[in-house]
């Protein structure tokens, strides 16, 4: 139903010729680790001991973490979550409340990665897990802007090409034939999924995946 009561003005349209970063799309399942420095003034309390928090001690004062999955908070399968036993998301949920003083140093703010390796999905032929965190323009191709002291498990998505809108098309060509012929560059010898295309301007993401990319994942076989 239309609503003539509340004007709603056309939203601003981002520039196609702007910078464009594609990065090798990783198969594994989609998680989040959100980071919070408390005030001083703040009660940790109300965090400790309450499941799916996890409370560190730094130098500058006291940070809370939590882990996501791609649609709702997670925590470790040994903890309560909302009153019923916690649904944790391969692992990754333990894997933050072992490591959260080391992420913590990550700084305030959701990190958004993908966490991938045994068991989940095809696994890469990998014996354990990593966090691969989405922003290379943060944290550099392959993680190497991460903080001193980071777990080994926690690493960047390969960054494959960084390009203007003019050059999209071909480095997105380019970067498909790459991984097509090499496989994955997160992960060599494994199979590489596809890419992930980031407009800076409208900060939106796209995917071109290397088979089936014109159906819907509900009609792709596992």
């Amino acid at each position: 139903m239309t609503d003539v009561t509340d004007f709603k003005p056309w939203p601003k349209i981002p520039r196609f010729n702007r910078d464009y970063v594609i990065t090798e799309k990783i198969d594994g399942t989609n998680s989040q680790v959100a980071v919070k420095k408390l005030l001083a003034d703040e009660d940790a309390n109300r965090f400790l001991g309450t499941p799916g928090y996890n409370v560190v001690s730094k130098d500058d004062g006291l940070y809370v973490l939590r882990a996501g999955s791609r649609k709702r908070w997670i925590a470790p399968n040994r903890q309560k979550l909302d009153g019923m036993e916690a649904l944790d998301n391969f692992g990754f949920a333990a894997w933050v409340a072992d490591n959260a003083s080391a992420l913590a140093n990550l700084g305030e703010g959701t990190h958004y990665g993908e966490w991938y390796g045994r068991g989940i999905q095809h696994g890469y032929g990998m014996l354990g897990r990593k966090f691969a965190l989405f922003n290379t323009s943060r944290w550099g191709a392959g993680g190497i802007s991460l903080p001193d002291g980071s777990p080994a498990e926690l690493t960047a998505v390969p960054e494959l090409a960084r390009v203007r809108g003019h050059a999209l098309n071909e480095a997105i060509r380019d970067t498909l034939r790459l991984l097509r012929t090499l496989g994955s560059v997160a992960e060599p010898g494994g199979k590489a999924e596809g890419i992930v295309i980031y407009s800076v301007e409208a900060r939106q993401c796209f995917k071109a995946l290397l088979e089936n990319d014109d159906l819907p994942k509900g009609l792709v076989s596992q």
